[in-house]
């Protein structure tokens, strides 16, 4: 299916000629001609309200690109011809719409009223050449058009992705009208959860969550905890008031869970259901929850026994469910009782195709993404847009491209990303630079994901130029250029990066050659000339200028240098002896507990030693297991990138256990050996990190970077670190020189 038919063909051509005749019938009118209508939209009697809702949204557009007025009747009041039919066949949770023209009737018909709706926004979209590229009036696009007499056309749409969402997510309640009446004009049909515009638009009805779990709030867990501590997670030999994730071999917790599930679909009147178990913390230790070893296997045969009681209360209610964290992993066992399995792909390089033979990050995640089809339907949870920690342009359409098409051949059920939400702060009394709200700044990328979702087969040179064309006025042709050379920078990157909220100026050197600025400078400039009398256009081009700006800031910033660390040669085993201590700091003031760290270069491997002051010296030792951290304990973590691209994390417990990654695979060995030690007031951990496990030995004159963090088990403390705590932010990391 192609949506992008341009403004200029449907005033020409979708007009089907000059001002006349319409055949025999004189009676069979234009649509509209010289801001006059004689057509009315004709919907049911008893038609629901996302049918109103689309007559609505029929005339209110069409009066925008022409000036008429176009009635609303019932259809026992409906004339026989100029007649606009909005047809419902069904209540279906898979979207099928059509859009019928023939000289004196269009008939819009869906197979749910949301449906019928999606099917206005088609017509508006290919017959009128209505566009809306994000939120709110800004993005609306119009042509003006003085007539459009209605010729025969046929369509039948029918997208591939049963589900296609955007979740909106970091603003209160995760609800924002605004965007939410934007996305059934991209054909999204999940997404929307404020009570107006669920019942307006008729999003499919959904409830999630991390539900499986006792209470977060104090007061209430506090009372549980007295009456039923048995229902807490077992930690380190104790039921613990911390344990929120509950014990699933505990027949009261189960009953507790079923009863709040139950309660939260019959309020929420809920077609589907996709819950999970409480979010980032540890997981009951006691015999009978973990006596099967295959940690994922444990909550698929959790939740199939919650499926079950709960159909007993609710029968006719659908669930899903959410490959996370531990029990994301392939399962040993077939899931059951699901329309579909998210897949949370937090583990892939948000740079690369997921099939780039450059990019090892990708073949890891697809090669378990793959094998999770053996096991359930599969669908997707992606974290696209969340691969910063500030609003930024992400020149990521390629990527989406690439992804649909893949998923597409997949045959998966359902695609999703999460949509961090600061528009919004328009709307305030001081409001930030339009280039600092993320759906302004990478608009580009959010309308392509969605459009995608909707056609993984769409062309996505044809996406720009449509894009670009209405966006940009006489810039377009520059602009387009522009956006082009930016893809292809974002895809030559030779560094992977993955997970969320990393710092952008980590990638700003790698994007922001001095070519490409050079290059991008000279695109914007002489997009802004060839846009210049046309006030929108020349506003957009702007708001680019300024996202770049943004970027070639960071790519200064981060070249700049920051803490440099010279490194001599010390043969002495006990060289910690002779080396000065490191002060850790935090990332943005705040209590932390004191921490030092001396590193110094040996023969065979880089040394750390930390040393931790401890106001409370019983401290929780954690793990001495590799690769077992759970993150609940105080730590020592590493990150670590020798020069060639690869970061490296490492985590050591106080009792020596080691968590070790390499570009997020947890089977790379990091091979340190730790020694821990105890005093009355402090910790140290003395770590030897081998260079052949980190797949180089330092030549004098060798740069690398680093970061030391220590994290702390007490919530009042921040973490610190050297140079500072900032995770994953290479651009704030020392420079370790090798002399």
């Amino acid at each position: 299916m192609n949506l992008f038919l341009l403004a200029a063909l449907v005033s020409s051509a979708s007009c089907n000629g000059p001002a006349g005749r319409a055949g025999a019938d004189d009676s069979v009118r234009p649509l509209f001609e010289d801001a006059r209508s004689a057509w009315v939209v004709v919907i049911p009697d008893d038609a629901p309200r996302p049918v109103r809702y689309a007559a609505d949204e029929f005339t209110d557009t069409v009066r925008k690109i022409s000036g008429a007025t176009i009635g609303v009747v019932s259809r026992s009041e409906a004339p026989k011809r100029n007649v606009v039919r909005l047809v419902t066949d069904g209540d279906e949770m898979k979207d099928v719409f059509s859009v019928t023209c023939a000289p004196g009737e269009i008939e819009l018909k869906g197979n749910s009223p949301r449906g019928t709706l999606f099917a206005v926004y088609a017509f508006l979209r290919d017959r009128l050449g209505a566009r809306w590229y994000w939120p709110g009036k800004s993005g609306e696009f119009l042509p003006k058009l003085s007539r459009y007499k209605v010729g025969r056309w046929h369509k039948t749409y029918k997208p591939f992705f049963d589900s296609r969402e955007m979740s909106i997510c970091s603003i209160w309640r995760n609800r924002h009208p605004e965007t939410e009446r934007w996305f059934p004009k991209v054909f999204l049909n999940y997404g929307g959860r404020s009570d107006v515009t669920k019942e307006d638009i008729g999003f499919v009805r959904r409830v999630s969550g991390h539900a499986v779990t006792l209470p977060l709030e104090t007061d209430r867990r506090q009372k549980l905890f007295r009456e039923h501590p048995e229902w807490f997670s077992l930690l380190n030999g104790k039921r613990d008031i911390k344990g929120i994730a509950g014990c699933w071999s505990s027949p009261g917790f189960f009953d507790y869970t079923v009863s709040n599930l139950v309660a939260d679909i019959r309020a929420k009147r809920a077609v589907l259901a996709n819950y999970f178990v409480a979010d980032v913390v540890p997981r009951c230790e006691c015999g009978g929850c973990t006596a099967d070893p295959d940690k994922s296997a444990r909550w698929w045969n959790y939740y199939a026994k919650l499926i079950d009681a709960i159909r007993r209360e609710v029968p006719d209610v659908r669930f899903a469910g959410l490959a996370y964290q531990e029990y994301r992993p392939v399962p040993g066992i077939k899931v059951k009782n699901l329309e579909h399995v998210e897949y949370c792909q937090y583990n892939r390089c948000y740079y690369h195709g997921l099939e780039d033979p450059r990019c090892s990050m990708n073949a890891r995640s697809m090669e378990e993404f793959r094998r999770w089809n053996n096991q359930a339907p599969l669908a997707l949870y992606g974290y696209e847009f969340d691969v910063f920690n500030q609003a930024m342009y992400l020149p990521m359409w390629r990527v989406f491209a690439d992804e649909m098409r893949l998923f597409k051949q997949m045959d998966l059920k359902r695609v999703k990303t999460e949509y961090s939400v600061n528009i919004n702060r328009l709307e305030k009394k001081n409001p930030p630079p339009r280039s600092q709200i993320g759906q302004l700044a990478s608009r580009l990328s959010y309308y392509a994901w969605a459009m995608s979702a909707f056609d993984p087969d769409l062309d996505m040179g044809a996406l720009l130029d449509d894009f670009c064309s209405h966006v940009y006025g006489g810039g377009a042709a520059e602009m387009r250029a522009y956006h082009d050379m930016m893809a292809e920078a974002w895809d030559a990157m030779k560094t992977h990066i993955t997970y969320f909220s990393n710092p952008a100026r980590v990638a700003a050197p790698g994007l922001i050659t001095p070519e490409i600025e050079k290059a991008g400078r000279a695109r914007l400039e002489a997009a802004a000339r060839a846009a210049k009398g046309d006030a929108r256009a020349l506003g957009e081009v702007r708001l680019d200028a300024e996202c770049f700006a943004n970027w070639v800031k960071l790519a200064a910033e981060a070249r700049a240098g920051g803490t440099v660390h010279d490194l001599k040669l010390i043969r002495d085993d006990d060289a910690f002896n002779v080396v000065g201590w490191l002060t850790g700091r935090t990332k943005k003031g705040g209590r932390a507990q004191k921490t030092g760290f001396k590193v110094y270069r040996a023969p065979n491997a880089l040394r750390v030693l930390a040393e931790c002051m401890e106001e409370n010296p019983a401290i929780d030792r954690g793990t001495t297991e590799n690769d077992r951290h759970n993150w609940g304990c105080a730590s020592i973590e590493f990150f670590i990138d020798t020069g060639d691209g690869v970061s490296r994390q490492i985590a050591v417990t106080p009792a020596g256990g080691v968590w070790d990654s390499a570009n997020g695979d947890i089977k790379w060995s990091s091979g340190a050996k730790v020694r821990p030690a105890f005093e009355r007031d402090r910790w140290t951990l003395d770590i030897s990190i081998p260079y052949e496990a980190l797949g180089t030995v330092p030549k004098t004159g060798d740069r690398w970077k680093i970061m030391i963090i220590r994290n702390p088990s007490d919530a009042k403390y921040k973490a610190c670190g050297w140079p500072i705590a900032a995770h994953r932010d290479y651009s704030s990391a020392a420079t370790l020189v090798f002399k």
